[in-house]
């Protein structure tokens, strides 16, 4: 929504440099850092990110400034304060450019379907601003073939490795909130520009920090990562494309339990998702290409499939796929992978396909440790794997059911094929991790703590019933 009035006990995002004051009644007000000025600050370093004049500026800047905003009230706002626990009623006050004015609808309800809440945008229209950047990050005028958004993880190794190999000119696109996660890229592309040449490829570093965090799931991450993609994109061309290497698997992201379902199973880089957003971005002016080449593969299929193995292999160890990098520190525990959550057992699964499977790179081996499933966090994602995986088992189309449950019945069938295959593969490459990696014990010992009492039901037979 933009204009009318606006509801009392919004989230207001201040542009730098912006006069206007406030509403007194504002809930929170955000702001680039500014010095002086009243707020909660959102620390970044975003004047290396060049932008271009004209239409195409105010469009991009109107976009990262309202990714900017959604990130700062997606982790200032917690879910345990909403009477189900989850579903959030946010409003955000932006500043847009006029023309990106109208595009707000459209925004608030992708936002809908990517973070389970009810968004309600409002556009203070001007000429948007985030602080004033140098033409180039570098000093040379070394100019990008296409961008790709670069975590630190194993896909967006892949996919740097595998744009690298095609002999494109590759810039990087970093985000980062903590300084660990900063050196770790920074070591990555360090070891991308000393194989293929630092004429090859560059990392711009982007660091967006928001130091009063209420809330961790932070669905709406993955937005700020594109807004600043393509931001880095537009800035060197409307024909530079955006690569997003990201599994099949994980852009489907398919509900492992009956209670994993809207946003509680995000898909932020779903195919639905991204049409919507390339939709919002033509709606604004920009051409920008943006492509997951990856969608219709798993994460061991992706690994398998990288035009440089060895180099994969002996870089594969140094990413990190944790949704919990940091836990250490709150635990005095070693800093790596936590080894229980989701991304940690992806991550498990598709190093085996390489053979590099080790469990003792993991604070916690899941496969290994005792009555895991009994811990209430530590074993609450194995669970639901384990009956994720016994439901496609026994019963595919009720997992395949939880897929589509919301969305517009005419266009399943053209998802289906897509899906099918990826839940057979992505199954497939998880049963072969647990089957292959686990001691007879292990199996044995799930399978006494997934069904205590034995019954006829599906729901209580083993994923190794038929072993």
């Amino acid at each position: 929504m933009a204009g009318g009035k606006r509801r009392a006990g919004g989230v207001y995002l201040r542009a730098p440099g912006e006069k206007r004051r406030p509403p007194p009644e504002a809930a929170a007000v955000f702001h680039l850092d500014e010095p002086g000025v009243a707020g909660v600050p959102l620390h970044h370093n975003l004047d290396r990110l060049p932008t271009p004049e004209g239409a195409a500026g105010d469009a991009v800047r109107s976009f990262l400034l309202a990714a900017l905003g959604v990130w700062a009230a997606d982790k200032f706002l917690p879910r345990a304060d909403t009477s189900d626990g989850w579903t959030r009623s946010i409003t955000l006050d932006l500043p847009v450019a006029p023309a990106f004015a109208p595009l707000l609808p459209l925004l608030a309800r992708l936002l809908r379907g990517m973070t389970g809440d009810h968004w309600t945008l409002y556009g203070r229209e001007g000429a948007p601003a985030i602080p004033a950047a140098a033409p180039t990050p570098w000093r040379d005028a070394w100019q990008p073939e296409a961008v790709a958004l670069f975590s630190g993880g194993l896909d967006s190794l892949i996919g740097a490795i595998d744009l690298l190999e095609g002999g494109r000119r590759l810039l990087l696109v970093g985000h980062h909130d903590y300084g660990q996660l900063a050196g770790l890229q920074q070591s990555l592309a360090g070891a991308l520009a000393a194989h293929y040449g630092a004429g090859r490829v560059r990392l711009l570093s982007l660091r967006a920090q928001f130091p009063q965090t209420r809330e961790l799931t932070l669905r709406s991450r993955s937005l700020l990562f594109l807004a600043l993609g393509l931001a880095a994109a537009v800035a060197w061309g409307p024909a530079i494309p955006l690569f997003i290497p990201e599994n099949g698997w994980i852009s489907l992201n398919p509900p492992l339990t009956g209670n994993r379902l809207g946003a509680l199973s995000t898909r932020t880089t779903h195919p639905t998702l991204l049409a919507a957003l390339t939709a919002i971005w033509r709606e604004a002016g920009l051409s920008t290409p943006l492509s997951n080449p990856y969608r219709g593969l798993t994460k061991g299929e992706m690994a398998a499939s990288c035009r440089n193995a060895s180099l994969l292999k002996r870089l594969a160890p140094a990413t990190l796929s944790c949704a919990r990098p940091v836990a250490s520190r709150w635990q005095r525990q070693a800093a790596g992978h936590c080894g229980y959550c989701y991304p940690c057992l992806m991550r498990r699964a598709a190093l085996h396909v390489l053979g590099l499977d080790m469990g003792d790179h993991y604070r916690t081996d899941i496969l290994t440790a005792p009555h895991i499933l009994a811990r209430r966090l530590q074993g609450r994602h194995l669970r639901a794997l384990l009956l994720a995986l016994l439901a496609w088992q026994t019963s595919p189309g009720d997992l395949e059911a939880r897929l589509w449950l919301g969305d517009d019945p005419e266009e399943i069938p053209s998802r289906l094929s897509w899906a099918r295959g990826l839940l057979r593969a992505g199954f497939a490459e998880i049963d072969r991790w647990l089957r292959e990696q686990s001691p007879p014990w292990r199996r044995e010992g799930w399978e006494q703590e997934m069904a205590p009492e034995p019954a006829a039901h599906p729901e209580n037979l083993s994923p190794w019933e038929n072993s």
